[in-house]
């Protein structure tokens, strides 16, 4: 297992109401024009750290247009084993997708895309941007850490929307320097979210941080519940510089489910689709989980691959965050001419 390294700095003013980031994505500045570059690669543990510019100029198609994985000098980071509930999230296009041998469309002009907002989502971020600005002022130094397959190139530390996925590490040249996603998981400011691109030891660490998370203090993770319940389309995204409004014991459901109950509420408004979310669920065969316990015991080959719709069964949630393993969106990534970027 090889391993990516990532100097940079966090503006705190990004966080939510400052800014828009929510709990579990954040942007990392850096400076890929200075010498050496911010970015290292190690391929053996203990091996030769050395300086990589592959990044520099790379490019995602997540939507079928180029767009670069640095820009403006930042990139965006998906915190890795963990899913915070949503700040402003939007439903997806489902334009090429059939149902009852029909394109469910798109939802352009049907008045159905708006920003919706997870209960306790504005105070999981709030209490991230306190904890950070404890650290020490704005830029903040950090360190982004990704371990990855050598085999399967530098697409390997990004997910299929072009973000970085890793931890971050705040004080990063000290001799405690502080996992930020370890950290959000002990406070309970999101459940545990595991994907099979995460190695044994890092799925072992997230499960152990959230189950301390669970029911800390001032957490919001006492508040996930596993019945689905009716959509609130009038919960919206509050632009940023709005005040914390205190969510108390507002439920919410796992964040995956709800970006899905988004997108199946919004074709349901626009009267493209007529049936429940369970069924909605099943309108992907790509989305699947393992069990993960099987995924641990079985490996990644051969652990039963299970369709997303049996997460949920009757309007409950069947499983808890920590017994399924999602199965990670495959990347790919572009040079300037076209050509796949498939080595260090």
């Amino acid at each position: 297992m090889a391993t990516l390294m990532i100097d940079g700095t966090l503006e705190l003013s990004q966080f939510w109401p400052q800014g828009e980031s929510d709990a579990d994505t954040t942007k990392i500045v850096i400076d890929i024009s200075g010498i050496p570059s911010p970015i290292h690669y190690q391929q053996f543990p203990n091996g030769p750290i050395v300086a990589t510019r592959v990044y520099d100029s790379a490019l995602v198609r997540p939507f079928g247009a180029n767009q670069p994985v640095i820009k403006n000098g930042k990139l965006t980071v998906r915190l890795q084993g963990l899913d915070a509930p949503e700040l402003h999230v939007q439903p997806g296009s489902l334009a090429r997708v059939k149902w009852k041998g029909k394109a469910l469309g798109s939802l352009a002009g049907t008045g159905q895309i708006k920003k919706y907002r997870q209960a306790q989502a504005e105070t999981a971020v709030v209490r991230l941007a306190a904890f950070l600005s404890s650290i020490g002022p704005s830029p903040l130094p950090c360190r982004f850490i990704s371990n990855v397959d050598h085999e399967q190139g530098p697409a390997d530390a990004l997910d299929k929307y072009g973000r970085f996925v890793g931890n971050v590490f705040v004080r990063p040249g000290s001799t405690r320097p502080i996992d930020v996603n370890l950290w959000i998981l002990k406070q309970g400011l999101a459940l545990v979210a595991l994907y099979n691109s995460m190695t044994r030891g890092e799925i072992a660490a997230c499960i152990r941080a959230g189950s301390i998370g669970g029911n800390a203090a001032g957490g919001i993770g006492r508040f996930v519940t596993k019945t689905v319940g009716t959509f609130n389309d009038k919960r919206l995204y509050r632009k940023k510089g709005s005040i914390l409004e205190h969510e108390r014991s507002e439920r919410f459901i796992h964040p995956k489910l709800y970006r899905r109950q988004c997108t199946w509420w919004a074709y349901k408004k626009a009267k493209r689709f007529t049936s429940g979310f369970d069924t909605f669920l099943g309108l992907s065969k790509d989305d699947v989980f393992f069990e993960t316990a099987d995924f641990l015991n079985s490996g990644p080959l051969s652990a039963v691959q299970i369709p997303l719709d049996e997460f949920v069964a009757g309007g409950k949630v069947v499983y808890s965050a920590t017994e399924i393993v999602f199965k990670e969106g495959a990347s790919s990534l572009f040079d300037p001419r076209g050509d796949r970027i498939t080595s260090w």
